[in-house]
């Protein structure tokens, strides 16, 4: 069992009495001697004051009439000098006089008349102290305010000190599974390109295409990403495929290659299964060939497709169509809309169709001004587009930020090909060139 607490010591508060006649300051102390005080005595205000100056003082009683320093002169000086002390005048001579000089320049609290009555000094003593008591525990609280104050300051200053840094912390790992996440969507992408029976370039395409129209009708940023993306690897399950389902134009697959061939929407779905962060994309692949009239592969209708299906279907069937992929006939840019046209709203969602029957530049061929090469290109100039080789892999994303070291590998990438890249970057902001960041070094791996 633990032992109780030491009770703490009764702070004692010091008094002192002032008075040029040696019986009355025994008689007061007779008078007091009960009291829990430490009791000073001066026999003149000189003395009075050199026991303040050497001794934390309280309260102060003095007599009115003394030689060379009055009582009322006394408190004077003590309320200049320790305004915090009780100050009372204890006096034989009604001199109103001299009483209002006490009250106005010593600033006396209370008034007592000799002879005293033992009482009514004690009382004025314990009110004077309970208000000396008052003022401490008001500075102690004071004090305490302050420390805790500061304290709470210095507690909230680290509390937010440590959000900032787990608030950074938290930014860079999300930016690193960003960044991770992109180079596995950037390797799957070449996976299918490097397919000697895919076509990458076809990709490129009704991901461009699909992209334009994800922006022309309004679609958020995230969404356009995905869309992209989605369509970019459109062709995922195929890798599921033997050529053979996949090679031949549709519509002269006989029906069990036709049905073979639109296996590749739970092949796609099965590959992209493990990775979760994917399931948008995989839900755009797994329902891209739905019918917006709910005749498709699942029987799902209109809002229940996926909108990035939704797209990817107009897209991707606009470049069949223009690349013989649909039929045997490579389809002029016009015919392939024309085509399209005559499924408006029971195969193809009118919304993005009619964006795609809206623009004739779709089709005309690109011109893109201030295209560069390797040897054009300077640290902190930042990629506009995905840069790809003849074969259609792709060599660095969209946004990559150019570093002395990428470009040394891109112009040694071009000397050892023989070839000059084409390359577009976006206007450059005036501020400093960033840092190499990890995104950098794993993109430049793929040089």
């Amino acid at each position: 069992m633990s032992e109780p607490a030491p009770k703490q010591e009764e702070k004692k508060y010091t008094i002192l009495f002032v008075d040029d006649e040696p019986n009355i300051l025994r008689a007061l102390k007779r008078a007091l001697f009960k009291m829990n005080i430490n009791m000073l005595l001066a026999d003149s205000g000189k003395k009075a004051l050199e026991l303040l100056e050497s001794n934390t003082v309280h309260v102060v009683v003095s007599d009115m009439k003394m030689p060379h320093m009055s009582g009322a002169e006394l408190l004077e000086q003590v309320a200049k000098l320790y305004p915090e002390t009780f100050r009372v005048v204890l006096t034989g001579f009604a001199d109103i006089d001299s009483t209002i000089k006490a009250v106005n320049q010593g600033k006396i609290h209370r008034y007592l008349q000799k002879p005293w009555d033992n009482q009514e000094l004690m009382n004025t003593l314990e009110e004077g102290l309970e208000r000396v008591k008052l003022k401490d525990e008001n500075a102690r609280l004071q004090k305490l305010t302050r420390l805790q104050n500061k304290k709470l300051k210095d507690i909230n200053s680290h509390l937010e000190q440590t959000v900032v840094k787990r608030t950074k912390q938290i930014k860079l790992a999300l930016q690193r599974i960003e960044k991770h996440n992109l180079a596995i969507e950037q390797v799957l992408f070449n996976v299918i390109s490097i397919n000697p029976d895919i076509d990458g370039k076809f990709a490129i395409e009704v991901s461009e295409l699909a992209t334009l129209l994800a922006k022309r009708s309004g679609l958020p940023p995230e969404e356009i990403k995905l869309v992209r993306y989605a369509c970019l690897i459109g062709e995922l399950g195929c890798l599921g495929l033997k050529p053979a389902d996949y090679a031949t134009p549709f519509s002269k697959m006989n029906y069990e290659q036709q049905k073979n061939f639109l296996t590749q929407t739970r092949q796609a779905a099965t590959i992209l299964a493990p990775a979760q962060h994917m399931q948008p994309i995989s839900d755009i692949l797994e329902f891209q060939f739905e019918h917006y009239n709910g005749s498709g592969l699942y029987n799902k209708v209109a809002k229940e497709i996926p909108v990035g299906a939704r797209i990817l279907a107009i897209s991707r069937d606009y470049w069949r169509c223009v690349t013989g992929r649909l039929t045997e006939k490579h389809m002029t840019p016009n015919e392939a809309k024309q085509e399209l046209k005559k499924h408006r709203n029971t195969r193809y969602d009118a919304t993005f169709l009619d964006v795609l029957l809206e623009s004739p530049e779709i089709g005309m061929p690109k011109h893109i001004d201030n295209m560069l090469s390797a040897n054009d290109l300077e640290p902190g100039m930042v990629l506009a587009a995905n840069l790809y080789n003849d074969s259609h892999i792709l060599i660095l994303p969209e946004g990559h930020v150019f570093t002395d070291s990428t470009i040394a590998k891109m112009r040694s990438y071009e000397e050892d090909h023989g070839k000059h890249f084409e390359i577009t970057v976006k206007p450059q902001q005036p501020e400093s060139l960033p840092e190499e960041t990890e995104s950098s070094e794993a993109e430049e791996e793929t040089l």
